[in-house]
């Protein structure tokens, strides 16, 4: 079951984040085959420019191996 987790800046209002929602979880649900009802999206407030995932609270990208996949890589995660 896909889980994508979204840091958002504190502000936005709750139908953009219904759309951010739907968007990815379909999104997720066409590329992975996996039903609509199993992908979860979780939205976390953050303040502007204090985000996780980097240094100094500034938004990361996480590095790359030689052939671009991030961190996990391809084929690994949940079997579904």
């Amino acid at each position: 079951m896909p889980l994508i987790t979204v840091d958002w800046w504190q502000g936005n209002d709750r139908e953009r984040r219904a759309d951010l929602v739907s968007e990815l979880a379909a999104t997720a649900s066409r590329v992975t085959g996996c039903p609509l009802d199993e992908v979860t999206v979780i939205v976390r407030d953050c303040e502007p420019g204090r985000a996780s995932g980097g240094p100094e609270g500034r938004v990361g990208i996480g590095r790359r191996d030689v052939a671009g996949y991030g961190e996990m890589g391809m084929g690994q995660g949940s079997p579904w």
